[in-house]
């Protein structure tokens, strides 16, 4: 053997053992890496899954298999460099014998392929293109993932927008609805604070007019009136009373005990074939017709004639006797204002009712009411600026306490009450407070005639009843003030059986509380 140095370097070997062992490594890490990617990522879809069983079926295990080779390699070619460095411990010459890839000497003959180096780093070279196609398909796939999640990000991102701009919509109107919540709750506490308000005003206009019955009558130079004061002082005691009930309620029960409150008239409705107004019986049933209609209705009927027109205004008497005061003002309320000697809310609805008619300038008028409608009557036609605006030249009262009303002179009154009628009498014949007697405040223009009872002198219903017995006491009275009233109606064109010459409306009046 000669002295030149044959086979393989052992450092060379174990150099070239390490770089295929770090690349074994780096591919192992590139197949770790993509799996996560591959697996990790939430994904559907065909492309998704033809991806994923290409890198599980072919790419994965190649990238494994080239991993395991270039190990398999490293560590032959480590024996190889061991078993050189032990074939030359042994070596005389001090050159190096050649070891094949299994790890044997070869000590003759030359290696035309460049040895045991060129031979590994050939099949390193085949594995790391192999690998490198793996790594490189991972590439592509990786990039295709990441358009897809970028598009799929894009999509969530515009859903996410969608969703952002929904909220935004409910949030505004869920704001909006609180918004709406908070107003119901403070209308809600202003009603309450109004309920507890207005009980206490109420309370105030009943001291009032008490005061004004017993205090003012003094001041004004006249006596107190039993009925007024008996009157306002039962509506005190009820105010105060419903004042308790509300404020002990906060507000939430408002029985609005004797509340008057504010007046209104709707538009008039034409009545078709309204009863001619031929006699004063038929003026008593032409109440009665307004009130069949409906609660709270006046009825306005026009008499054409020669002279103009003649307008006949019929007002009905009590229709509810609740103490809380409701839509009617034909109620317990009205009678308390009325006999207390105030302008209650039922007059002042009749007097809208006028206005609402258009009742002609200049035409003369007549008021008619049976009961709490001939208070009614009486207590407008005691103001003399509504005589004078509306030309009231004359009033028909039947069953209504109006003694204690000072109506103007300038009205002819015919007053008419059933002998046992008790209503009449509750103004206890204009009696002087406390019960002193008084008199009847009558003028040259008025007129009383009391009828037998139709019936038995206990019989309160019968002898106060609209609809049959008054209209049959005036057809059979042969009382001459009556008769002397009647023909004077006739003669001031008031009275007639001519159907073609009347014409009626009715208008609906009430109380707003």
């Amino acid at each position: 053997m000669s002295d030149t140095m044959q086979g393989q370097d052992p450092e060379q070997v174990r150099a070239l053992a390490k770089m295929l062992e770090d690349g074994a490594s780096q591919l192992e890490s590139v197949k770790s890496i993509t799996s996560v990617a591959v697996w990790g990522f939430d994904g559907a879809g065909p492309n998704v899954e033809q991806m994923r069983g290409e890198w599980e079926s072919q790419h994965a295990p190649m990238l494994g298999t080239v991993a395991e080779s270039l190990t398999t390699y490293a560590q032959r070619a480590r024996a190889n460099a061991d078993a050189q460095d032990q074939t030359s411990n042994t070596y005389d010459g001090g050159g190096f014998a050649g070891v094949s890839t299994q790890g044997s000497s070869d000590t003759g003959g030359d290696d035309d392929g460049g040895g045991v180096l060129d031979w590994l780093g050939d099949k390193a070279g085949d594995l790391w293109d192999a690998g490198g196609d793996a790594v490189d398909w991972v590439g592509d796939k990786a990039g295709d993932a990441a358009g897809w999640i970028g598009d799929r990000a894009n999509d969530l991102w515009d859903a996410g927008g969608n969703a952002v701009d929904w909220i935004g919509d409910k949030g505004s109107d869920a704001l909006g609805w609180l918004g709406d919540r908070g107003s119901d709750v403070l209308g809600w506490l202003g009603d309450r604070g109004s309920a507890i308000g207005g009980a206490f005003m109420n309370v105030g206009d009943a001291g009032l007019q008490l005061w004004d019955a017993t205090g003012g009558a003094i001041l004004d130079g006249e006596w107190p009136r039993t009925t007024e004061v008996l009157a306002s002082g039962i509506r005190l005691a009820g105010t105060a009373v419903g004042l308790g009930l509300t404020a002990g309620s906060l507000g939430m029960f408002d029985p609005k005990v004797f509340d008057d409150g504010d007046p209104y008239a709707g538009d008039p409705k034409s009545v078709p074939l309204p009863r001619p107004p031929s006699s004063v019986s038929e003026l008593a049933l032409g109440v009665t017709d307004s009130y069949k209609i409906d609660d709270g209705n006046v009825r306005i009927t026009t008499v054409d004639g020669p002279n103009g027109p003649r307008v006949i205004v019929s007002v009905p008497g009590t229709e509810a006797w609740n103490p809380s005061a409701g839509d009617n003002a034909m109620d317990l309320t009205g009678n308390l204002v009325t006999a207390g000697g105030s302008r209650s809310t039922m007059s002042q609805a009749v007097e809208l009712a006028m206005q609402n008619a258009d009742i002609p300038p200049g035409a003369e008028v007549m008021m008619v009411g049976h009961s709490q409608g001939g208070m009614t009557v009486a207590d407008l036609t005691s103001d003399p600026g509504f005589v004078s605006q509306y030309n009231v030249t004359h009033a028909m009262t039947y069953g209504s306490p109006i003694d204690s009303a000072h109506i103007d002179p300038s009205v002819s009154v015919l007053e008419m009450q059933h002998q046992h009628d008790v209503v009449p009498r509750l103004d206890l014949g204009d009696s002087r407070f406390p019960f002193l007697p008084g008199g009847q405040n009558e003028s040259a223009n008025h007129t009383s005639v009391t009828f037998d009872d139709p019936g038995s002198a206990w019989d309160a219903a019968g002898n106060h009843d609209h609809s049959k017995n008054y209209p049959d006491s005036m057809a059979k009275s042969n009382d001459p003030g009556l008769a002397a009233y009647e023909q004077g109606l006739r003669d001031s064109g008031f009275l007639t059986d001519d159907q073609s010459r009347v014409s009626a409306v009715d208008v609906h009046v009430g109380r707003k509380n």
